[in-house]
């Protein structure tokens, strides 16, 4: 074992400096391994029965052994079981850059995560212990400018008072252990209910997830599942049913002094109680259909004993879709969603003016002679509102005046890691040869144009937008028991911080531009 974790860190470590691999993903969510358990559903070697809208990391881990089991003999007793070690390391040298990417946090410099554990079976009972330890140099980067008008800050204190989202949390080295992918749960028939702090991703979105995603830690919650569909006479159904607590990330926004026009504070205090929430997923197969999935998300949450004003409920929801098609080798899918009450059918149609926002994507596979696949994937995620005019009268995604501290956990988004009123288009190629991948991925991020319209628009300064152009090479790469991941990408910020270097007179101003290099280096153990 010495000699493995030696050769461990030593391909870690050329890693970083050569950059010679360089993934999309780290973890076993988002874009990573979960990832490589859905293409192989569009390749037919796992079942269409699963409609993978409900992911965390126990059914991952479980699909890969499935998919790509080691060649020793797995056949002892299932008390204890070594969990996959994973060992991440990442960096940015200008400013914070990566989404999804769980206890992780927002930061410019080194950051490491260390991730190790057991699971097991007794009777009925199954649990999982993995701690993740996250370690972070977390230096000072530039961030929104006190040089900005009183007007302009007055302005972002409208989106700093409803969410607990700061752009760098806290000040000098941030060093963290989290309970990670841990829980303890009782299973009966095809049904599991136990105590959890695993992060979770609902829905059909690859890069991005407007309810329930892994861009933040995971949350203690208990958790009622299905551990396999429900046929019924109408299609198969998966639902997850979860209540959990909330916490802030206790760190106040900036510039506190402030005052507006009429001498009031623009720093609004938040509510220091705790928050719980309570969420629904479900799913539903159609028999008539083969390969469409169609489901709902619902969550709801709210202080844990305020006062008036803050003790109502914030709502948001989405209903989505996936369509796999084996035979084409494709799939396509679609995520909708409301920040201000449970989406239906209906009052998706009918009402106007509500503050939505959308996932769309597709991804299809051409297969070479060599039986490896080119892969073509784009995703498309828009969060903000669908008129400037909205922006005055209506909360952005993942913000609330019910609930100040927003839709967060310990200050990062529970959903799409975007951020409020945020955009983002992507596009991806990659040339796959099962576990292993290799490619590029193009993307333009748009950051919080909801703030960029309230409060430019009106001064006609339209020049302001900021936009991120990025180009990531990434791969994942399979070597018996290790599984080594990585990217490298150069992103170019346009108007960094929404700020110009001269009088935005014209919409071609010069901008304040910035470059920033980012690369991630994953190595994944499995026993």
């Amino acid at each position: 074992m010495p000699r493995i974790f030696n050769s461990v860190f030593l391909v870690l470590g050329l890693l970083f400096l050569q950059s010679v691999l360089h993934a999309q993903s780290s973890s076993f969510l988002g874009d990573g391994m979960q990832d490589i358990v859905r293409r192989n559903q569009l390749l037919g070697r796992v079942s269409a029965q699963s409609a993978f809208m409900i992911n965390g990391f126990a059914e991952v881990n479980k699909a890969i052994d499935s998919l790509y089991p080691l060649n020793k003999k797995n056949n002892k007793p299932k008390t204890i079981q070594y969990l996959p070690i994973q060992i991440i390391q990442q960096f940015n040298s200008g400013y914070p850059h990566g989404l999804n990417d769980g206890s992780m946090i927002s930061a410019k410099g080194l950051q490491h995560l260390v991730a190790l554990g057991i699971k097991g079976s007794i009777g009925n009972f199954s649990y999982q212990l993995r701690p993740e330890f996250v370690s972070a140099l977390n230096p000072d980067f530039e961030t929104f400018s006190t040089e900005q008008y009183p007007k302009i800050w007055e302005s972002y204190y409208r989106w700093l008072n409803k969410i607990d989202q700061p752009e760098q949390m806290g000040r000098g080295a941030y060093n963290k252990v989290f309970a990670g992918q841990s829980f303890i749960q009782y299973h009966y028939k095809n049904i599991a209910v136990g105590i959890s702090n695993e992060n979770i991703w609902w829905g059909p979105g690859r890069f991005n997830a407007l309810v329930m995603s892994n861009n933040a830690p995971g949350f203690t919650h208990i958790s009622v599942k299905t551990t396999s569909p429900f046929q019924t006479a109408i299609g198969r159904f998966e639902t997850q049913i979860i209540a959990g607590s909330l916490k802030s990330s206790g760190i106040l926004p900036p510039d506190r002094n402030r005052f507006n026009d009429l001498g009031q504070p623009l720093y609004q205090p938040k509510p220091t109680q705790s928050r719980s929430l309570v969420g629904l997923n479900i799913s539903w197969q159609p028999k008539w259909t083969n390969g469409l999935t169609l489901g709902l998300n619902a969550v709801t949450y709210v202080y844990n004993g305020a006062a008036a004003p803050y003790n109502k409920n914030a709502i948001i929801g989405s209903l989505f879709a996936r369509y796999i098609m084996p035979a084409e080798q494709a799939e396509l899918y679609f995520e909708y969603g409301r920040n201000d009450k449970i989406p239906t059918p209906f009052n998706l149609a009918f009402e106007t003016g509500y503050p939505r926002a959308y996932v769309a994507g597709f991804r299809k596979l051409f297969a070479t002679r060599k039986k490896h696949f080119w892969e073509f994937a784009a995703e498309f995620t828009q969060l903000q509102l669908p008129t400037a005019e909205l922006t005055q009268t209506t909360n952005s995604w993942y913000t609330s005046e019910k609930v100040p501290h927003g839709y967060t956990h310990q200050g990062q988004v529970l959903g799409a890691g975007i951020g409020p009123g945020s955009n983002s288009q992507i596009m991806d190629i990659s040339y796959v040869n099962g576990m292993n991948k290799i490619g590029v991925k193009f993307e333009r991020l748009v950051h919080n144009n909801d703030f960029y319209y309230y409060t430019w628009q009106g001064l006609n300064e339209f020049a302001r937008r900021w936009v991120d152009l990025s180009t990531t090479v990434h791969a994942n790469w399979q070597f018996k028991q290790l599984i080594l991941s990585g990217q490298m990408a150069l992103i170019r910020s346009q108007n960094y911080q929404w700020r110009t270097l001269e009088a935005p007179l014209f919409y071609f101003s010069r901008g304040y531009d910035r470059l920033n290099f980012h690369s991630k280096v994953s190595v994944i153990y499995r026993f």
